[in-house]
């Protein structure tokens, strides 16, 4: 193997280890308030006792490992305002070679009434 091939070798390892234990990609779709500091979890609508409303939705590559993927979806909860998040499950997309996991999950204000 020459020089060349080395590198270019090299380059295909790290851009694989790049994607492999890159952070998760996140998306989200809807309203923004003011950053919150704790985000509850659910993992049905039943589960949440208060009121609320969806302010959006996330969605978050399932690339990366699961813990990843959960703490991607609160990081953007918080930054979007939501009071907690009611974790939804995966959704696979498109076909043939252009197929994308994405974990989705809705984030949610607690209202008073």
């Amino acid at each position: 193997m020459n020089r060349k091939d080395k590198t270019r070798l090299a380059g295909i390892y790290i851009t694989l280890a790049t994607l492999f234990s890159s952070c998760a990609t996140t998306s989200y779709m809807g309203d923004q308030l003011p950053a919150s500091t704790q985000v509850d979890v659910y993992y049905a609508e039943k589960d949440v006792a208060k009121k609320y409303k969806v302010i959006g939705h996330i969605y978050t590559s399932t690339a990366v490992n699961a813990n990843k993927v959960k703490e991607a979806i609160l990081t953007k909860a918080k930054a979007v305002g939501a009071d907690g998040v009611i974790i939804l499950g995966i959704k696979t997309t498109g076909g043939g070679n252009e197929v994308e996991t994405v974990q989705q999950a809705d984030a949610i204000k607690y209202t008073k009434e």
